[in-house]
């Protein structure tokens, strides 16, 4: 997987993305849902940013990845754990664990790769990162 710099934006965008792609799709509400969110505004994540974050997520992932089945690719937990170390910001990562969230719901189903996603940024960043709203 390719670095980038702490806390910014496409460290930020790429997080979004797995989340998006967790269950093996992509769909349109999940897009839907993270161009709506506060964090895109606050972020500057627009349409355009974050097609090419998520072509380069999905390049990386194609060299990184652990085959579950034919159907989809899953990030192996020590991948993931890089990834969330790229936010060390407390502010950001609630935001974004919002946001995931919101992802995770925007189609009516929260899979379960998708809440292993969320259960692994809550065990990565701790209980403080999630004082807040998340269900």
């Amino acid at each position: 997987m390719r670095h980038y710099e702490t806390d910014s934006r496409p460290a930020a965008a790429r997080l979004l993305a797995l989340t998006a792609l967790a269950d093996g799709g992509l769909d349109r509400n999940e897009i839907d849902a993270l161009m709506r969110a506060d964090l895109a505004r606050r972020l500057g994540i627009g349409s355009t940013e974050f097609e090419r974050i998520l072509r380069e997520y999905c390049e990386d992932l194609m060299v990184s990845a652990h085959y579950l089945d034919g159907m989809r690719l899953k990030v192996a937990d020590e991948v993931l754990d890089l990834l969330l170390e790229d936010i060390a910001d407390p502010a950001l990562r609630r935001a974004l664990l919002r946001t995931m969230q919101d992802i995770a719901s925007a189609d009516g189903v929260e899979t379960s790769a998708e809440v292993e996603v969320l259960a692994r940024a809550l065990e990565k960043w701790g209980a403080r990162a999630t004082a807040g709203r998340l269900n």
